[in-house]
């Protein structure tokens, strides 16, 4: 969920509540002025929607707005996970950061470690990365899909890495199958938007339509 306001984050999480949403994706950065008072009221808010809910700061630099440095974010994130279900650390905030929040936040909140990167990856690199932090917690790799095949790429690491709880797909028009299709090869979930419209990666569909062609292809009996 992509709202710039509290009053619009609570709408839309009842909205995903009443689509069938498995879970919650708030993106906090793009909430106006975020701070920790800020952070609190917000979950506290959001403690009447009884979905798992997952705290994300985007930078600007990978499909969000949050402009701030890499300390200031991380101590966002800390303050998210005392009442998130899960929060995600970004790749790109480096591991002696990452390193430190988790030694704070596991045992409180369940932690993904993801990677957005803007090639498309070998499976030989998702691997290397994915086994960077051990298996307390979750990865997430993803990467523009250029060709139909490189698909393929993306779904054989997911089926691969069994043993680590995983998320991998590609982004883009291209990339939609793999984001539909991730969780019978081993991904925790997929992501979707809450509408069109409201897409806050390239290739996302609504979760209506996710949840459509699930049910088209059976996935769900898989």
């Amino acid at each position: 969920m992509a709202e710039v306001c509290e009053k619009d984050l609570l709408r839309s999480a009842e909205e995903a509540r009443i689509k069938g949403a498995d879970l919650i994706e708030v993106r906090l950065d793009y909430i106006k002025r975020l701070d920790g008072d800020k952070l609190r009221r917000i979950f506290k808010a959001l403690d009447v929607i009884d979905i798992p809910k997952v705290a994300t700061i985007m930078p600007n630099s990978t499909f969000g707005r949050f402009d701030g440095g890499l300390r200031e974010r991380a101590e966002l994130l800390l303050m998210a996970s005392e009442y998130a279900d899960y929060v995600d650390l970004g790749a790109e905030m480096g591991g002696s950061l990452i390193r430190e929040c988790m030694e704070s936040m596991l045992g409180r909140t369940e932690i993904i470690i993801s990677w957005h990167v803007n090639r498309p990856l070998t499976q030989e690199e998702i691997s290397s990365m994915i086994k960077e932090y051990g298996n307390k917690v979750i990865y997430k790799a993803v990467m523009p899909a250029h060709t139909h095949d490189e698909n393929l790429v993306a779904l054989q690491a997911c089926s691969s890495l069994k043993g680590y709880r995983r998320i991998i797909f590609c982004y883009g028009e291209l990339g939609i199958i793999s984001r539909v299709l991730c969780p019978i090869f081993g991904a925790e979930w997929t992501y979707a938007s809450l509408k069109r419209g409201k897409e806050t990666a390239p290739g996302q569909v609504d979760v209506e339509t996710l949840k459509s062609l699930r049910e088209v292809m059976a996935l769900d009996h898989w």
